[in-house]
């Protein structure tokens, strides 16, 4: 599979994206996934790793943004769920990255089918249903973490195997299981998810990553979240313009169909296994190329 280095490319799906995103509160991860394999030409390990990239920018241009719309002083009472959650995602994150470059492709692709289309039900769900906050869990310390950390593996898992920050999972967790109102809670979103990220980035940069070659940085990852940053500030800007509830809908049955459409039909030759980018090196151009 060859890789398509289009700088204006990448920001324009970045772009795209990333105001979808911002309609609906979340970084448009999972769009961007299917994006860098059908389009961009990334492997299905490749586009994890660069996905993760653009996930972590995109909330931490977000976050000045979200600590102005919930100060401190309602995000200090959640803070042992915040860390029960973080424990766990943060040590989900590096147990499923570490497994994700030993993955055999062909598994690997049919795994982030299931997780895609999964959110897409997801987004779904919360579309046709309005989610108030309902506290589910024990006030007590114990039930509070250990609730959070089991919540957490889940979410960690599914950031190292999607690149992605998981918002669509962590803030109905807050919502529905800590009664966290839902502006705080996507503050909360961020805090969990930024840590959880950085944690599976670590175990993308080892040698063979495509995230040591420079070409793809000036080519895909720069581009792309630039793309994204702005897209996301556009469909934060943007929103109210479009119902909400129908943006969700409509974007999960796309984001079901997207990824149908890639992950169902990767090449034979993604059965293979072997180190990240091997593929690349034997059926592509040397890495740097155009």
């Amino acid at each position: 599979m060859t890789r398509v280095r289009r700088p204006a490319l990448s920001f324009g799906i970045g772009a795209a994206v990333g105001t979808a995103g911002g309609l609906i509160g979340l970084g448009g991860a999972e769009f961007r996934l299917p994006a860098l394999v059908g389009v961009l030409r990334f492997s299905a390990r490749e586009a994890v790793a660069v996905n993760l990239v653009a996930s972590f920018v995109v909330l931490a241009a977000a976050f000045p943004f979200r600590a102005a719309a919930a100060p401190l002083a309602e995000i200090v009472p959640h803070l042992p769920a915040v860390l029960g959650m973080l424990a766990g995602a943060m040590s989900a994150a590096w147990i499923g990255a570490g497994w994700l470059r030993r993955a055999p492709d062909r598994l690997l692709g049919r795994l982030i089918l299931i997780l895609l289309v999964a959110l897409g039900l997801i987004l779904i769900a919360q579309g046709l249903f309005v989610a108030e906050p309902t506290r589910l869990v024990g006030e007590g310390l114990g039930p509070t973490l250990l609730v959070a950390a089991a919540c957490g593996v889940v979410i960690g898992l599914v950031s190292s195997l999607l690149g992605v920050a998981g918002g669509e999972l962590i803030i109905p967790a807050f919502l529905l299981l800590f009664g966290v109102d839902v502006k705080v809670a996507g503050s909360l979103s961020i805090l969990v998810g930024m840590p959880t990220i950085a944690v599976g980035l670590l175990r993308h940069f080892g040698p063979g990553s495509v995230l040591r070659d420079g070409g793809v940085w000036r080519g895909t990852i720069l581009p792309l979240c630039a793309g994204s940053v702005a897209g996301a500030i556009l469909g934060a800007l943007a929103l109210g313009l479009v119902p909400s509830r129908a943006l969700k809908v409509g974007l999960g049955i796309i984001l079901i169909w997207s990824a149908w459409g890639v992950f169902c039909h990767l090449p034979q030759g993604a059965g293979t296994t072997g180190p990240p980018g091997a593929s690349q090196r034997r059926g592509g151009p040397p890495r740097g190329g155009p």
